[in-house]
């Protein structure tokens, strides 16, 4: 069974132009790679200056050339073909080597923004540590199955409380011999052994009170 995942990445692909313009949230349309080897992204604006906007992509390292597909209203759909140095900092071909599909993306002075389909947590766990190879920081938002809402809803669990508890049960950490450590599966959700303890503790609480009591 597949997994949803959310995620945020601090690519270095367009980072100056969300810094030169901070409010600009590109939704993405389609990101290809092309057989020369070149990467193509499109992707929605709206409620920015073209001038400005346009001006800053000019100046955009990362960027070889750019174009406006069409116009709708204060949405405007681009196209941008990024320059061979911005293509290897790019964490889409990673992604796909782990059987990662993109389902949606938009990027902002924070970073890139993803919702993702992963065929497990462990291919998201090692996409996670390639990206940090690379040096580009990625932080998980949540992950939950893709047929988790029933049960979420019915056990009245968080999200977060839902993926530390499975988590915590696919590493052993419930199991008699105790086979994973706080510590361990900390890191691999990106929080504290604070955190993921009231997770835990808070998730097992509202089990009880939705199955026992």
């Amino acid at each position: 069974m597949g997994f949803i995942a959310e995620y945020t990445i601090d690519s270095p692909v367009l980072k100056e132009t969300h810094d030169r313009l901070p409010d600009a949230v590109l939704e993405m349309e389609d990101l290809q790679i092309l057989q020369d080897g070149q990467a193509k992204y499109v992707f929605w604006i709206d409620n920015v200056d073209p001038e400005a906007f346009e001006e800053a992509l000019f100046e955009d390292p990362s960027v070889a050339e750019f174009a406006v597909l069409t116009t709708v209203g204060d949405r405007s759909l681009y196209r941008v073909n990024f320059t061979s140095e911005a293509r290897q900092k790019m964490t889409y071909p990673e992604a796909s080597n782990f059987d990662i599909v993109f389902l949606g993306a938009h990027s902002t002075d924070e970073g890139v923004h993803f919702r993702s389909q992963v065929p497990t947590r462990d291919a998201l766990y090692s996409f996670r540590e390639r990206c940090r190879e690379l040096g580009i920081p990625f932080k998980l938002d949540s992950i939950y199955q893709e047929d988790s809402s029933d049960a979420l809803d019915q056990y009245g669990l968080t999200d977060a409380q839902q993926e530390a508890l499975v988590l915590a049960h696919e590493r052993g950490y419930f199991a008699s011999t105790r086979e994973a450590s706080l510590e361990e599966i900390a890191s691999e959700l990106s929080i504290s052994r604070q955190a993921l303890a009231g997770r835990l503790r808070r998730g097992h609480e509202q089990l009880i009170e939705s199955t026992l009591l």
